[in-house]
């Protein structure tokens, strides 16, 4: 009996192993059911900030059914270099300048953020060339163009440098000439450098006030004024302190920009200043003058006067009267006079009326009617 009722107690019921064995089944089928993370993206690819700074990362969890999860405040975050920035639950804090990296973990998967903080990406100033007089200043700007694309005035901030402090000194963007010559100036911020070319008193040209010289006699003079334009675009008169000099001293010479005719001819005046040249064509022509009357003949009534007058023509095409210093005289006084080229009628008649001028005779007929 007692066998019986034991075996019939068992009857409908399932031992107690295979009730646990089946639990643990179905929990495991229902895991591998259940959506796995596949990923890990943030709504940022790069951080850019400027010192002291912040910016707030959203991190989501991927899924396998494509479902996302905010995740930003579980998983664990860390910095490559937390002198430059520190993060906290996603929220960046730029604390100073430099490039980095934050990563953010979560249930195995990771997610790599680059973070730039006052990363400068350019320098640029507002002068592309400095050109200065001696003792001359200028102030150059110097702007920091960021990662960000914001920019800066850093003229101060910069580290100045010249190549040649005995041309130019600089200190926080003002330069101050001290010597001629050429040279450069740099300048350094943020790991980024500009140098600029500096000029001080560099003659960009030389410009005489004659293009050329022409003379029409021995000994005359000319000053000709040398100005030396300077690549500030200032202008000095330098003619005492070039160097000038004729390749034909016995047509012309010249000393400090005075050019004295000796003989006729051609030369070439050049004057050198700073490196730059300038040179003049020079023609010495000597002007052929020939006297001559304002006329020939003379028509008067008695009583009458008409003034003559010997004129002294050149070779250049001017005229000069030199009436006054002719000798005149009329070969019949008695039918017409003359005094300083004025001719007087006195009676009826015709004569010749003289003038003496160089060793040349003019002569004018005069009629008297």
């Amino acid at each position: 009996m007692f066998s019986c009722a034991l075996l019939l107690s068992g009857v409908g019921h399932a031992p107690a192993h295979a009730e646990s064995h089946a639990a643990v089944q179905q929990a495991k089928d229902k895991k591998e059911k259940q959506a796995k993370l596949t990923r890990l993206v943030s709504d940022t690819k790069k951080i850019t900030l400027k010192k002291a700074g912040t910016q707030q990362i959203s991190l989501q969890a991927v899924y396998t059914d494509k479902t996302k999860v905010d995740v930003t405040k579980l998983a664990v975050w860390e910095s490559s270099d937390e002198e430059i920035v520190t993060v906290e639950a996603g929220l960046v804090t730029a604390l100073g300048s430099g490039k980095t990296k934050i990563k953010a973990s979560y249930e195995g998967k990771s997610f790599t953020i680059p973070v730039e903080v006052d990363v400068v990406t350019r320098l640029t100033a507002n002068e592309k060339k400095v050109a200065l007089s001696l003792e001359g200043t200028k102030q150059v700007t110097l702007t920091a163009v960021y990662a960000d694309k914001t920019t800066a005035d850093v003229s101060e901030l910069a580290e100045w440098e010249s190549a040649n402090t005995e041309i130019v000194t600089v200190e926080n963007g003002l330069v101050t000439a001290v010597g001629s010559g050429k040279t450069k100036i740099k300048a350094t911020y943020g790991s980024k450098t500009i140098t600029l070319p500096v000029e001080v008193d560099v003659v960009s040209k030389l410009l005489a006030s004659t293009k050329k010289l022409s003379f029409s006699q021995a000994g005359a003079t000319q000053v000709v004024t040398l100005t030396a334009q300077l690549s500030d675009g200032t202008k000095v008169d330098v003619t005492e302190k070039a160097v000038w000099s004729t390749d034909r001293s016995e047509v012309a010479s010249v000393e400090g920009g005075t050019v004295t005719a000796v003989a006729p001819g051609k030369a070439r005046i050049k004057a050198s200043y700073g490196g730059k040249t300038v040179t003049l064509p020079l023609e010495f022509k000597e002007v052929v003058k020939i006297p001559g009357l304002d006329v020939r003949n003379l028509t008067m009534k008695v009583g009458e006067t008409k003034q003559v007058n010997v004129v002294l023509s050149g070779s250049d095409k001017t005229k000069e009267i030199v009436t006054e210093q002719a000798e005149w005289n009329s070969l019949h006084d008695e039918i017409a006079t003359v005094e300083l080229g004025k001719v007087t009628a006195v009676k009826k008649g015709k004569t010749t009326i003289v003038a003496i001028y160089g060793g040349k005779l003019l002569k004018v007929q005069v009629h008297v009617k």
